[in-house]
């Protein structure tokens, strides 16, 4: 496969995924020596990406090397080490003094790229560290992708690798920017095919050429049909989900999606408290139009925190970080003391912050007031905000777009608020219960930039972070300041005033500011609620009869949760289909159809969903009966409504209820079983033959739904995918919390 069209498509779909690396990258280069790639002017050809020229000639020399025969292999990490150090420093590497001080140089660049990598969201700005860890990573990648197919004869394997790393960036940046990038792989993934698949001296062979045009109509057309975004599902792994892994790191700047999601399970903080409160860590008050920072300085006047005339409530609570490294001191609103050992620093926002960041096992005490204002008193406020406040929290970017002055005069024209606070209620009102919106935390907008202009306009669908952005937005755009807060739900409570925080309870909800009264929270997220204790004098207006929203934070309502719709990413899909293409293409050699061994493998798989779900159900433990049970509901719901009974914060009960709602079952049998099933948990083991029983008569009313959705739903793997992502989350917490006892008793008899 070494022939001169071969090496010319696999070349340009090197390059293609070579050169979208650039789309991690703004257009701002670094603050650094001179040399290196930010001195060259050529690489601001294309505007934002300015990294594009070093990817792509990492790229090039990358596959000159996997071109390289029998010594490609041995040039391959000289090759590396050379292009690097030439690329990302240029003639600084004559101006230090050895190679010591060089070593030293770059791993402080290192060091800085893993933290910004770890902590700031993409895209990255231009810096040398960030380079000297991705150009590698782009030169081993081509380097095996074009070995691949020149010396082992295996194109699949290439297409496989370099389409997938451009779904990845593609889906990681949130950008449309590999868009072009994606276009020149396919076309030369599909010129690759057609030139591995030579039959004859008279071109391609038939299975080579279907496949190419297979996977180019599926790739262009299938995602825009109107039906698309119903039918075709999201990926096994979303890797805009990936979690922090290890301890968690809490700041204001994290990203609140990658705990309700991959960090669902982390233990981050236990706090003793004589009331469940919302535990603040920050605020956020600037916002740019994709993402919101905090500029919050000690010693600057933001407005007051609680104006003298409104009543408090003292709560005292004592905090205890678990899984987690943060420099907050979480508390509620408003902290006005902290244990003197700490030396925290009070911020403009009524935040605390440390120097150092608490560690796994620190623990400390807080004393906060508790705002308690009157409606009156809110609605008497006014509007004559300090002019602090007026610059600073009615900011708005210059290209917000225009659904959110659309929406705030929709709100004004329907709910006619007459005062700033009744502008809030407004706003929280049509978030969730009016404006049709669905809390959803399997939604992905692929467009950070465009991210609030599709959950205004048509999408509807969000999380916290949704909900949280577009009230604080609104609320500026109708004049009211404010700012978004970075914290917690109460979380579990696991004994009498003790409350567990787990990644699930990680939250952002909104603060107002009100003259006289000062800053005063609203939660604007379907299915969560303020603590009684944090508006006891100014609740949130009884709900509509029809919303039957619950009022516990973290418990999500039913009727909300039986409408959540994931987006769909077919672009893994396609790329598996296009993968294969080489597959039919090769089968041409005997002349033999490759068609039945995929309808056979089809069936085999088919096949191995049912028996596995047979299996484990085999021993028929009562945990066996409910795991089947909640299984055979999930796998009867389409994709989009399965994820209605994920949330960890659900009871048996509940879950089992809500699957049975959604998969419309007769719920009074369903109701015996999930009883049954709680009084085997709850009460030292129970009976198992009433959980069977009552297993036998869930079953039969499930029966009654129509077969041909029985027989879908023996063959989705849904519930066996849940059941082992959750497995495994499970195996690797406990594996951390091993290894990280076994590394304290190891330091401890060192000591």
């Amino acid at each position: 496969m070494s022939g001169l069209g071969t090496r010319l498509w696999l070349y340009g779909a090197a390059l293609a995924t070579g050169s979208a690396f650039s789309i991690l990258f703004t257009g701002e280069t670094y603050d650094g020596a001179d040399g290196g790639f930010g001195d060259l002017s050529v690489v601001t050809i294309i505007a934002g990406h300015k990294a594009l020229l070093p990817m792509l000639l990492a790229a090039a020399v990358a596959a000159l090397i996997g071109s390289a025969g029998r010594w490609r292999f041995v040039l391959l990490f000289p090759a590396i080490a050379v292009y690097t150090m030439a690329a990302v420093y240029g003639t600084d590497l004559l101006s230090v003094s050895g190679w010591q001080e060089f070593s030293g140089v770059v791993w402080a660049d290192v060091y800085g790229a893993a933290n910004t990598m770890y902590v700031q969201p993409i895209p990255y700005d231009l810096a040398p560290g960030l380079f000297v860890v991705l150009v590698p990573l782009v030169m081993i990648l081509v380097a095996f992708s074009t070995s691949a197919t020149l010396y082992e004869e295996s194109p699949v394997i290439s297409v496989a690798v370099l389409g997938l790393t451009i779904g990845v960036l593609s889906t990681i940046s949130f950008e449309d920017g590999a868009g072009p990038f994606f276009f020149v792989f396919l076309v030369c993934a599909v010129g690759l095919f057609l030139s591995t698949g030579v039959a004859g001296p008279i071109g391609p062979g038939r299975p080579a050429v279907v496949a190419g045009a297979v996977v180019v109509a599926l790739v262009l057309f299938v995602p825009r049909m109107p039906f698309s975004d119903d039918t075709v599902s999201t990926g096994m792994i979303d890797w805009t989900r990936i979690g922090t892994g290890g301890t968690s790191r809490l700041g204001v700047q994290a990203d609140v999606g990658d705990y309700l999601t991959a960090g669902r399970e982390a233990e981050l903080l236990r706090i003793r408290s004589s009331e469940p409160l919302l535990w603040r860590g920050g605020t956020m008050d600037y916002f740019d139009g994709v993402r919101w920072s905090d500029t919050t300085q000690a010693a600057v006047d933001d407005g007051e925190e609680i104006a003298p005339g409104v009543e408090t409530r003292p709560v005292l609570q004592r905090v205890q970080v678990l899984n987690a490294q943060t420099d907050l001191v979480f508390g509620g609103y408003k902290i006005v003391r902290t244990s003197e050992f700490l030396g925290a620093t009070e911020n403009s926002d009524g935040s605390w912050s440390m120097d150092e960041p608490f560690e796994e096992g620190d623990f400390y005490d807080v004393t906060s007031e508790i705002p308690q204002p009157t409606a009156a008193q809110l609605r008497g406020a006014g509007n004559d905000y300090p002019s602090a406040v007026d610059d600073k929290f009615l900011q708005l970017p210059e290209d917000t777009p225009p659904v959110v002055h659309e929406t705030a005069e929709r709100i004004q024209r329907e709910y006619e608020p007459s005062t700033p606070y009744d502008r809030a209620r407004a706003i929280e009102q049509y978030l969730i219960y009016d404006g049709g919106f669905t809390y959803n935390l399997d939604v992905s907008y692929r467009r950070a930039d465009k991210a609030i202009e599709e959950f205004l306009g048509e999408s509807k669908e969000g999380f916290c972070t949704q909900f949280s952005t577009s009230m604080a937005l609104l609320l500026r755009d109708m004049n009211v300041p404010s700012r978004v807060v970075y914290g917690a739900t109460s979380g579990e409570e696991v004994s009498e005033g003790e409350y567990l925080v787990t990644g699930s309870n990680m939250h952002t909800w909104v603060e107002a500011y009100f003259p006289g009264v000062g800053w005063y929270p609203f939660n604007p997220t379907p299915g969560f609620s303020m603590p009684d204790a944090m508006e006891a004098n100014a609740p949130r207006p009884e709900l509509p009869p029809a919303s039957g929203i619950q009022a516990a934070e973290n418990n999500l309502d039913r009727s909300q949760l039986a409408q959540s719709r994931a987006q769909q990413n077919p672009r893994e899909q396609n790329q598996d289909l296009a993968n294969q293409g080489p597959a039919t293409g090769r089968s041409g050699e005997n002349n033999i159809p490759a068609w039945p061994l995929f309808v056979l493998v089809a069936l085999l798989l088919a096949a191995a969903v049912p028996l596995s779900k047979r299996a484990l159900l085999a021993r028929g433990r009562p945990e066996d009966l409910y795991r089947d049970l909640t299984g055979r509901l999930r796998d009867v719901l389409p994709p989009n409504r399965s994820i209605v009974a994920d949330s960890p914060a659900l009871t048996p009960t509940e879950r089992v209820l809500i699957l049975a709602g959604a998969a419309g079952v007769e719920e009074a049998p369903m109701t015996r079983f999930a009883l049954a099933y709680s009084d085997h948990l709850y009460s030292a083991g129970g009976e198992r033959d009433d959980v069977a029983s009552a297993y036998r008569e869930a079953l039969r009313a499930y029966e009654i739904l129509p077969r041909w959705r029985r027989m879908l739903g023996a063959v989705n793997p849904s519930s066996l995918l849940a059941r082992s992502r959750k497995d495994i989350s499970a195996r690797r917490a406990r594996l951390d919390k091993a290894l990280r006892g076994r590394l304290r008793w190891t330091l401890r008899k060192r000591r």
